[in-house]
């Protein structure tokens, strides 16, 4: 009884191990291979404090999570600026490092020979000794974890996440500071494998280094990975099956000298079987769904009795944009003087000085090369420029980065759209919208309340949102599944729920139909009526003809003309550039 009591607690303390580094993979997307190092951490944190002082339990489990998840931060802060396999080099570098301090500072850690007379723990003055009474402390942790972890992935800041696991630029474009969520996720981490190292300890009553070794980083890898990535409950899934695994290889007639070896192979064995069979884990992120619609693709926008195709428009724009209904100040928004980007030897921006006016839309047109997407990328901080200065409502924004310039209302589309594919459409625009108090981790536990209501008010924009470029149907649809057209008008819905003034819209007319062009930019048309600025590069002369009030033409990053439609359109040196001849 005793040992099947053992096998729970163990599935309990994997699990906790799973469960937090399915935080820093499955939501995130980071692959870290150190969470063994954390787990050990934690379990040595808490065992010396109990040894030596004596410390209650619990304070050791705080002091495991602040010691660990300060080293985690330590580490975070330069290794995420590294891509995904130097951070799998350096992160291995931090468990070598845990594993040799362990090892060598024998006066502290006692070396090879472990820790051994860890105290049992005791609550509310009764001592916890036997498995039977560890169940209710290890389940009740299990689910504290479990339950801290299930609040983190389904509130805004565990959306923001599961975007920057899909596209980390896009998810910067929408104004969310990448590299700082990356940072708490992995501290966050870090300091919930400590509390399983510090149940550990106190449950095992001896630690040594071999317990915190390479291997115990691919078994808690392998947890999540066949447990299922970016579910809840996959971790626990998968620690039930890999510890199960793991336990009853002890009942088979192996000699002890292999019988690591063999857990290693069965462990890969398993491995492989899912990767080939079951990619996503026993539990994927999604279930199947059908269609919210039917399968029917609907392209029409939403028009209420009686009301003429264009009658309703107006007062829409205004339910959507009401902050922006105020006149603002006629002038230049957005001032580029002097603005050099190069690339080696290519000037992709070559001594650029443009002026955009509020109220406008602006076409930017050129042929194939002569840095328009560049000039976008400059301009909202993807790109630092060389040299010159770019200004926007009278702020240098030279040298902000994407996040911050997106704060201060400059918003861009892609030509490759860069949705977030394994995210539903409505979640898409939701992590769009701006200042959400739900993003702040400590926000998430001590504002519950606030938080929640605030969610609430931001899907009813969201939905608006959809509604207005005619998605409310496929709102809970998977945004890979969508055509590419409808694709398309997501990415616009997305980028108007940032609430930026200066919107940059590159190709947006390319893949769509006549049919939804003729509903869609009109629409857009008219958000200049509430404050908007618009930029678009085009290369449908026809889109640009009937939207633009004026038009940049740039060729090798240079401005070589400006003015109305007409004029630039009637100019035969530039359409010589242009079409080549």
């Amino acid at each position: 009884m005793d040992y099947l009591l053992h096998i729970f607690i163990m599935i309990a303390i994997y699990a906790i191990l799973g469960l937090s580094f399915n935080l820093i993979l499955g939501y995130t997307g980071l692959i870290a291979m150190c969470h063994a190092a954390f787990f050990a951490i934690g379990a040595y944190t808490s065992a010396l404090l109990g040894t030596h002082f004596g410390t209650h339990f619990l304070i050791g489990i705080a002091a495991g999570m602040v010691v660990s998840g300060v080293i985690s931060l330590l580490v975070a802060i330069p290794a995420i600026r590294v891509r995904d396999e130097y951070l799998i080099v350096t992160t291995l570098a931090l468990l070598m490092i845990v594993y040799t301090v362990l090892m060598n500072w024998i006066d502290l850690t006692r070396g090879a020979s472990g820790l051994s007379g860890i105290p049992r723990p005791s609550l509310f003055g009764y001592r916890i000794s036997s498995p039977m009474a560890f169940i209710p402390l290890m389940f009740g942790f299990t689910l504290l974890v479990f339950l801290a972890c299930w609040r983190i992935v389904y509130s805004p800041f565990g959306r923001v996440l599961r975007a920057i696991r899909e596209d980390e630029v896009a998810t910067e474009s929408l104004g969310k500071d990448v590299r700082a969520f990356k940072i708490w996720v992995f501290v966050t981490g870090g300091a919930l494998a400590a509390i399983a190292g510090s149940l550990f300890a106190h449950y095992m009553t001896y630690i040594s280094p071999a317990n915190f070794t390479i291997n115990d980083t691919i078994l808690i890898f392998a947890v999540v990975i066949i447990g299922g990535t970016a579910n809840a409950w996959g971790p626990v899934v998968g620690a039930i099956i890999l510890v199960s695994v793991m336990e009853a290889l002890r009942f088979m007639e192996i000699s002890p000298v292999i019988v690591g070896f063999t857990r290693q192979i069965a462990y890969g064995a398993i491995l492989i079987f899912f990767m080939c069979f079951r990619p996503h884990g026993f539990l994927g992120e999604f279930a199947a769904r059908p269609p919210k619609n039917g399968g029917k693709r609907n392209f029409s926008f939403p028009r209420e009795e009686g009301i003429s195709p264009r009658a309703d428009e107006p007062r829409r724009a205004r339910e959507l944009f009401p902050q922006e209904s105020v006149s603002r100040p006629a002038g230049a928004l957005l001032r580029l003087k002097g603005v050099n980007k190069n690339f080696g030897g290519l000037k992709a921006v070559n001594d650029c000085t443009l002026d955009l006016a509020q109220g406008k839309i602006v076409g930017l047109i050129g042929p194939n090369g002569a840095g328009k997407t560049t000039l976008f990328n400059v301009v909202t901080g993807f790109y630092p420029p060389d040299s010159g200065s770019v200004t926007f409502s009278e702020k240098d924004i030279s040298s902000l980065p994407a996040h911050r310039i997106t704060h201060l209302g400059i918003a861009r589309s892609f030509q490759d759209l860069r949705l977030f594919r394994n995210m539903t459409v409505l979640d898409n625009v939701l992590v769009a919208r701006p200042r959400q108090t739900g993003e702040n981790l400590f926000w998430i536990f001590i504002r519950p309340g606030s938080v929640s209501r605030e969610e609430k008010e931001n899907r009813e924009k969201a939905m608006a949102f959809l509604e207005f470029v005619g998605l409310a149907d496929q709102a809970g649809e998977l945004a890979g599944n969508l055509s590419f057209a409808e694709q398309k008008l997501l990415s616009l819905a997305r980028l108007l729920a940032t609430e930026a003034r200066l919107i940059l819209l590159d190709e947006p007319a390319s893949g769509l139909d006549s049919k939804v062009m003729e509903n869609l930019f009109p629409l857009v048309k008219d958000l200049v009526k509430f404050g908007k600025t618009i930029c678009i590069v085009e290369h449908n002369m026809e889109v640009i003809r009937s939207m633009v009030d004026e038009i940049v033409f740039l060729n090798e990053g240079k401005v070589l003309a400006r003015g109305t439609p007409e004029q630039i359109m009637k100019a035969p040196e530039l359409a010589e550039i242009y079409f080549g001849g």
